[in-house]
């Protein structure tokens, strides 16, 4: 029977976070990714020989390792881990109580003692934290232990100063830590040549991704989204330039042969966007190949085609081949499998891999997804669950593990008579475009492309030599700023995403000798403010019982003030947060009294919670009997029952399953305090909160930097 061949793409990107106009690298991602996964994951491949798959990098981020391995990076956060805390103004020592515990906590706080204590020290909100309280030694070794943090499997087992701080644990030494800098530093400046080799031993096949991740559909015509959305709101002034498209293909394809080959290679466009404008382009580049997601094959079939069938079998578009993933599989790696044991989760999906070999014997599964942010949330970085795969997929005679190239060669793809436009998300763009903020940022971009650019179709281009201006273009029309734009996504530095995206705007006119416009000095997305509700960050079971067992029980809870608008009476103050969260079963809520919740309302007061979605719903709390009902307003029957503590906290354990949620739907929620049968007070005072519930696409939709 033939096997069924498996190719394999990790996706590796960060966008450029330097600031064109102070030249200070702003955030640190890309040096800590290349300590942790860049070259790691291709380490981890060598040790299985036979192991092929493709690795896609973004010109955009070879060239910030660039940077690194030169020491022009300039980098803001590491300056801050390298410097004596002993030198630091308060400030400084804030932002390292502020940023560096921007860890996974489950992975990297909680096993180790040290760095859960300063996390404890400091306390939830790192705004609030006071950078006296912290003594040198504690800023230390909070620095070198946020570095920790990023060391992977391979730098540990190959470096015996890792594991000896890692088991010294703490008071560590200025000396100590500029050690780990060495080590990293050296790691860092590897990372490109183990490409090359690996490429040229034909362990890997490279792929590429246009030059500064654009979405380009969307550079070729904005109008495009209306056609995978139909309704979504345009900006005020078009974008339509495929020469830009263009552009950010031919240089990021030339910019990767120049440092890893010249050679011809297949392409990942960003996010998967594709459309046939932009296929027909990438044909003409001499691109070799190209992939997206199953939802765009799924949209491009003729009716009556098996969807099935045809993914696993390469397709193509006037002549290009095309591979499009297989969406679960590629997202059970991404967010399934991490908290899995590993040789489970290597045999479920070996399992599956098997069965779609039954039913496709000789066809083609592509599996593509983000090759370096999953891998904090797993076992030893991932090692574990990745030699488990690697080692059963060459075992298992029905597959075989390769390369892009390699499988398509082994099987001819079927003609597509149509392709649909959109993206690896949702199908269609609406992550980056139809938001106000979003449009406003298309507008200012086309603007500047005009103001500087004129009617200028296409920029002149060289190899070698493309001009500052024509650069600082490229890098702002890439797609990282427009995701952080409108309310899709959040993340606390969203300030800066913004920034970036302004000053490459910014360098395109002084680039261009003239004068920046007024309006680029404003901002498209408000500062990030204290919000009156912050969603919660992961799904997270806590123990109903009433107490405080550990600062992290709660940690990715969400938050609700319900101080705003005031009080009715005195006692109202009794609560001011509620937090909140959810897991598959249950919804949680905690409340912290500021008095003993049953000695303040006696035997014959209790707490109820009005809940509203599709339906209203009742819980009520009996906080003497410590019990907990759902029922329908204007009911006697309960409809099902949960679990309630009342003792140092207040803790609700809500069944999920009677409120028929749907991920995306919002719940409204008051809180409301009845003695003797009487309202005697509510929170929050003017009216409920309105809380979004997202689901388990909470834990699958989190991005990872």
């Amino acid at each position: 029977m033939p096997q069924l061949n498996l190719a394999l793409i990790w996706h590796m990107h960060q966008p450029d976070y330097r600031d064109p106009v102070s030249g200070k690298t702003l955030m640190p991602w890309t040096y800590l990714h290349a300590v942790k996964d860049y070259g790691e994951m291709l380490k981890t491949a060598r040790e299985f020989p036979g192991a092929r798959m493709t690795f896609n990098l973004v010109p955009i981020l070879v060239e910030q390792l660039e940077r690194y391995m030169a020491g022009e990076a300039d980098d803001h956060w590491l300056e801050a881990a390298r410097k004596d805390p002993q030198l630091m103004s308060a400030d400084e020592r804030r932002f390292l109580l502020t940023q560096f515990f921007s860890v996974h906590g489950e992975r990297h706080i909680l096993p180790h003692a040290r760095y859960r204590q300063l996390a404890q020290k400091r306390g939830s909100i790192a705004l609030a934290a006071n950078p006296d309280a912290f003594s040198d030694q504690d800023l230390r070794d909070l620095q070198v232990w946020f570095l920790l943090a990023w060391s992977g499997h391979h730098l540990r087992q190959e470096q015996a100063f890792i594991p000896y701080l890692l088991e010294k644990g703490e008071n560590f030494s200025e000396q100590d830590k500029l050690q780990l800098f060495d080590l990293y530093d050296e790691e860092v400046a590897g990372v490109i040549d183990l490409y090359r080799e690996m490429e040229e031993a034909g362990q890997i096949e490279i792929s590429v991704t246009p030059y500064a991740h654009p979405i380009l559909p969307l550079l070729c015509q904005t109008a495009i989204a209306r056609e995978a959305t139909p309704g979504i709101q345009l900006p005020g002034a078009a974008f339509r330039h495929p020469e830009d498209a263009r552009l950010q293909v031919r240089y990021g394809l030339d910019f990767i042969a120049r440092r890893l080959g010249d050679r011809p290679r297949g392409l990942w466009p960003s996010e998967g966007s594709v459309s046939e404008e932009v296929l027909r382009l990438l044909k003409e580049e001499g691109v070799l190949w190209a992939a997206s997601d199953e939802e765009i094959l799924a949209k491009s079939l003729d009716k009556g085609q098996e969807l099935r069938q045809a993914l696993y079998a390469p397709s193509s578009f006037e002549g290009l081949p095309l591979l499009f993933r297989d969406r679960e599989l590629s997202d059970r790696i991404g967010f399934v499998y991490a908290h899995w044991e590993p040789e489970r989760a290597a045999a479920d999906l070996t399992g599956h891999l098997k069965s779609i070999a039954r039913e496709h014997p000789g066809g083609v599964v592509a599996l593509i997804l983000d090759g370096e942010n999953c891998w904090e949330r797993y076992q030893d970085n991932g090692y574990p669950f990745l030699a488990a795969l690697y080692g059963r997929l060459l075992q298992e005679p029905s597959l075989r593990l390769t390369t892009v190239s390699e499988a398509l060669a082994a099987s001819p793809g079927r003609p597509l008579s149509r392709l649909a436009p959109g993206s690896w998300i949702n199908g269609d763009f609406s992550i980056w475009i139809g938001h106000a903020e979003e449009n406003t940022a298309w507008e200012w971009l086309e603007r500047t492309r005009r103001d500087t650019l004129g009617d200028q179709a296409a920029i002149d281009w060289k190899a070698d030599n493309l001009p500052e201006k024509a650069l600082h273009l490229l890098r702002a029309e890439g797609s990282d700023w427009f995701w952080w734009y409108g309310d899709d996504h959040s993340t606390e530095q969203a300030d800066l995403f913004d920034r970036l995206f302004r000053r490459h705007l910014e360098a395109v006119y002084r680039a261009d000798g003239q004068a920046v416009p007024q309006h680029l000095h404003s901002f498209i997305k408000p500062p990030h403010r204290k919000a009156l509700v912050h969603e919660p960050t992961a799904l997270f079971t806590p123990l109903i019982d009433g107490r405080i067992n550990d600062y992290f029980e709660w940690l990715a809870a969400g938050a609700a003030d319900l101080s705003a608008g005031g009080a009715m009476h005195a006692s109202h103050r009794q609560f001011s947060m509620l937090l909140f969260g959810y897991d598959r079963k249950h919804l949680y809520l905690r409340l912290d009294p500021q008095e003993h919740l049953p000695s303040l309302i006696g035997a014959c007061g209790y707490l109820q919670i009005r809940l509203a979605s599709q339906e209203e719903w009742l819980a009520r709390l009996d906080p003497l009997r410590q019990t907990l009902t759902l029922q329908r307003p204007g009911e006697e029957a309960v409809v099902a029952e949960g679990q309630g503590a009342c003792d140092q906290i207040v803790e609700m354990a809500i069944p999920l399953a009677p409120l028929e949620l749907a991920a995306g739907n919002t719940l409204t929620l008051s809180i409301h305090l009845l003695v003797d049968g009487e309202e005697t007070a509510r929170w929050p005072a003017e009216g409920p909160l309105t809380l979004n519930y997202r689901g388990e696409e909470l834990e699958a939709d989190e991005w990872y930097v």
